[in-house]
């Protein structure tokens, strides 16, 4: 059974609360100390959000492509959705949680556009997800501090994961990106991002700095 098949399943033996936005959602399952699902998308794609005692302790991202897990899949989520909210029990929370922890619940604090700095005005600027893999001659490099940075203000810090992977929700504009690898040495590197999705493989393995559209 893939994800969305099971979670079809667990949601439709489960009793539903209703409909919230997503900042709704983390405060009402906060109030009312819900354990459940909160469940957004339609056919192509579908964010679920799994609560324990209140906390936002699990999330997953699935579409045609795949599936994300943990804060990977959070980084999805633009704060837009409409999510249906359903009480469930606890061991199958726990068991879904285990899949997709989400470590840094921040990320969920972050989602609206209101909560990201504007850059410069006279713009028309619009959020996106920038996803960097951090890379030492083509092989994957975890625990490298990765920070995006604004002329001297830095407007996000984030540690890669095993695989190298970390992910920034930004408006689009030009902004700089700071690599700091384990001993201390930085690799720099200007990006323009304009696009709802951006991937782009940062090799630390010589030294550069680069513009990348």
């Amino acid at each position: 059974m893939d994800v969305r098949g099971l979670i079809d399943e667990i949601i439709g033996r489960s009793t539903y609360l209703g409909n919230f936005s997503l900042d709704e959602l983390v405060r009402r399952s906060e109030e009312q100390v819900v354990t459940g699902l909160g469940v957004a998308g339609n056919g192509s794609a579908m964010f679920v959000l799994a609560m324990v005692d209140g906390e936002p302790n699990g999330a997953l991202f699935a579409d045609e492509k795949g599936s994300l897990f943990g804060d990977k899949a959070v980084f999805q989520i633009d704060g837009s959705e409409d999510f249906r909210l359903y009480q469930v029990a606890l061991p199958i929370i726990e068991a879904l949680v285990a899949r997709c922890r989400v470590y840094d619940r921040s990320h969920l604090k972050k989602s609206t556009l209101a909560d990201i700095p504007t850059l410069e005005r006279g713009m028309q600027q619009r959020i996106g997800v920038l996803c960097l893999t951090v890379v030492n001659r083509g092989t994957p490099v975890g625990g490298v501090h990765v920070s995006i940075r604004k002329g001297k203000l830095v407007l996000a810090t984030d540690t890669t994961t095993a695989d190298g992977s970390v992910c920034f929700k930004l408006l689009s504009g030009r902004y700089t990106c700071v690599v700091s690898d384990r001993t201390g040495d930085l690799t720099r590197f200007v990006i323009d991002f304009a696009e709802a999705r951006h991937e782009s493989i940062v090799d630390i393995g010589g030294t550069f700095d680069e513009d990348t559209g």
